[in-house]
């Protein structure tokens, strides 16, 4: 069993946006500590590829693992005298998963947790998120059980306007992960806004802890304006922070277009391992042009998207 980690994550707007924002070196955070990670699972297949990465994570991190399966009384409003039999399959299957990944080995020096709730989204996983102080929570793509269609419609709109801790959507295009992550290449979208700050201490333990290449990358609605020279000092900044040599690259490079298209595209190009988001707490995932944004790259992104709320 592994002894967690000691400190606190720090949570995050992404995207498109023409505000100025101070990148005053001192006011940054330099790093996070995982020590609580859970993953949401629905318990089918589909969701193996977000279970992989919470345990590469947990593992790397020393942190304890939660899996938790919800049982929706919403899915059997036309027959809720099925609710109890889903339970108890809820409770095969867990055991199910745990015994397969013990066999695989994939739980050697792991702590772990297992958590079956009765529920909706919006009313389990903040109380759970609290209780349990977790400092990241992963979602798969979807399945069958308690989590449908994870990455899409209601329910992903549920989770993360729900949630305060940030949110790591491994979407139906992104891969799998081995015993240890391997992170070579990772895309921060920033908006340039103050809100995107609270992000930053994630990319910078995330180059740290890897040793993994940062693209810096802003959408422009349009070409001109002085995005190019702040999008520069931040990153001059995040280099003096980082201060090693060890760590990979820092570079930035600013996009024109739709923010999603130029993001993923972007992030398809150079092979990204990780997309970092930042995501203003207020708003819901459809209640504007960012949210937009924001959701399509979950949808479509070819590797997992890491979402921290400001």
């Amino acid at each position: 069993m592994h002894t967690p980690a000691t400190a606190n994550p720090v949570k995050t707007d992404v995207l498109q946006s023409d505000h100025h924002s101070d990148f005053s070196k001192e006011e940054i955070a330099t790093s996070v500590a995982i020590r609580h990670v859970a993953v949401a699972t629905d318990l089918a297949a589909s969701s193996e590829h977000a279970v992989q990465h919470a345990l590469a994570v947990a593992r790397h991190f020393g942190a304890t693992v939660y899996f938790l399966h919800l049982v929706r009384p919403s899915e059997f409003v036309y027959a809720p005298e099925m609710i109890p039999a889903m339970e108890n399959a809820a409770v095969r299957d867990c055991d199910g998963l745990i015994r397969r990944l013990r066999q695989h080995h994939q739980l050697d020096g792991i702590d772990f947790r297992c958590s079956i709730q009765d529920g909706e989204v919006e009313e389990v996983l903040p109380a759970f998120v609290a209780a349990e102080h977790i400092d990241l929570l992963l979602v798969g793509t979807h399945g069958r059980g308690g989590l449908p269609r994870l990455v899409q419609g209601s329910v992903a709109q549920k989770i993360f306007h729900a949630v305060r801790c940030p949110v790591a959507v491994v979407g139906p295009h992104a891969p799998g992960a081995g015993q240890h992550l391997q992170l070579k290449n990772v895309l921060f979208a920033t908006d340039l806004s103050t809100e995107s700050l609270a992000a930053l201490p994630w990319v910078l333990t995330v180059q740290r802890e890897w040793h993994t290449n940062v693209d810096i990358v802003h959408v422009c609605s349009h070409p001109g304006g002085p995005h190019t020279s702040r999008l520069e000092e931040l990153r001059k900044n995040l280099e003096a922070l980082a201060a090693s040599d060890e760590h990979g690259l820092l570079r930035s490079e600013r996009l024109t277009g739709k923010p999603a298209d130029a993001v993923l595209s972007f992030a398809q190009k150079n092979h990204s391992d990780l997309i970092i988001l930042g995501l203003k707490p207020q708003r819901a995932l459809y209640a504007g042009p960012v949210w937009c944004h924001a959701y399509e790259i979950v949808r479509h992104a070819p590797c997992p998207v890491l979402s921290v709320r400001s």
